[in-house]
């Protein structure tokens, strides 16, 4: 599929039209244009090029320069944008999540057979899966600190995750030593410190707090968004942390 068409999908999404696709993709392509150029390249008729600018103006995709005449309209960096898109759709969730609240509580009055473990103040599944779906849940786009010596937890998903996230934010990775060779290559920016073992491993993010303990083979977890136990698996994290040996890379 074309860049244009996957964007074209994302516009969809996100309530823009395709002349406004077409005049960003444009500005990406050829640099500053003048209204009057933009019409011509993204073929948007030139009664329509200069609210479309505007507009993307208005939503922080596109820059004016007003003191060159004609003006010039310049393409916020695609990569800014997806962060603000990224902070959107994190406010908008956060907003609704009293609603989501209210409805879980329903749920779990009407399905009481079907739920592991009730209530906003604790979530238990089993599992190398679920355990994995929360800890997307929780790191969230934001500061993260991480403690783990299973290096099952730490498959291509979630490494993918902890580098995006280290892109604005600090993040902290504790491991055991038996498994440096799986995370040595990471970039610079994420610090990573070293214990000889770990008593089970934890996710500290945004999103909340994941407490993880292998039994046998299978994985026992623990999810919480309540502010006292992310300051308690804080508080714990931190006496690891700061006595764990910096990794030399």
């Amino acid at each position: 599929m074309s860049i244009e068409k996957r964007l074209q999908e994302l516009a969809r999404f996100i309530g823009l039209t395709s002349y406004d696709i077409k005049a960003y993709i444009a500005l990406v392509e050829n640099g500053p244009l003048t209204a009057r150029d933009v019409a011509m390249k993204a073929n948007i008729p030139s009664s329509k090029v200069y609210s479309v600018l505007h507009k993307l103006y208005r939503l922080g995709y596109v820059e004016i320069d007003d003191k060159k005449r004609p003006e010039l309209f310049y393409a916020v960096s695609p990569t800014d944008i997806f962060n603000r898109l990224i902070q959107r759709f994190s406010d908008y969730v956060n907003s609704i999540k009293p609603l989501i609240d209210s409805l879980q509580l329903m749920y779990e009055s009407a399905y009481k057979g079907r739920v592991t473990a009730q209530s906003e103040l604790l979530y238990v599944v089993r599992g190398l899966d679920n355990t994995k779906e929360l800890i997307m849940k929780s790191m969230g786009y934001g500061n993260l600190d991480v403690a783990t010596p299973y290096v099952e937890l730490l498959d291509h998903r979630v490494l993918s995750m902890i580098e995006d996230i280290s892109r604005n934010s600090e993040v902290r990775l504790l491991i055991s030593r038996d498994i440096i060779n799986h995370v040595k290559d990471l970039p610079p920016r994420i610090h990573i410190r070293v214990r000889d073992k770990l008593f089970g491993g934890g996710f500290i993010g945004v999103g909340g707090v994941v407490l993880i303990i292998k039994h046998g083979v299978d994985y026992i977890s623990l999810f919480s968004r309540q502010d006292y136990i992310i300051d308690i698996a804080k508080t714990y994290f931190n006496n690891l942390w700061g006595d764990a040996e910096i990794l030399q890379r």
